[in-house]
């Protein structure tokens, strides 16, 4: 019998990571200041930032194109990111927050496919 190791890196994300429309951006201010999602899941975000540190915990205000209201509360800034890039982890999300986030990953997933087939012209 054959076996196959697979390793990834830790990113502290264990859930599937879409890239945001750039048509339909997602709003984010974290710690007050607007800044650009590079891609997003249930757990959290990969944001541009130079100005917040890693290894502390920032207020966000999130506002999904698909969400009714926008999304608040905290993120932990995760150590370990590329310079100028910060990977957040969203702290305790209602059921409400998560099922927003769960539906946009969902209808981004489904746009991505979407764009596959019609580039194979099917």
């Amino acid at each position: 019998m054959s076996y196959i190791t697979v390793k990834a890196p830790n990113s502290g994300r264990t859930a599937y990571r879409v890239v945001p429309n750039p048509d339909d951006p997602i709003i984010l201010q974290l710690d007050g200041e607007l800044t650009r999602v590079l891609d997003i899941s249930a757990n959290g975000f990969t944001a541009v930032s130079d100005l917040l540190t890693p290894g502390r915990r920032y207020p966000y205000s999130l506002d999904l194109p698909t969400a009714r209201a926008p999304l608040s509360g905290y993120v932990d800034a995760l150590p370990g990111g590329d310079e100028g890039l910060l990977q957040c982890r969203f702290v305790e999300l209602g059921a409400d927050d998560l099922d927003a986030l769960h539906a946009y990953v969902l209808i981004r997933q489904k746009e991505a496919i979407r764009s596959i087939r019609a580039g194979r012209g099917g």
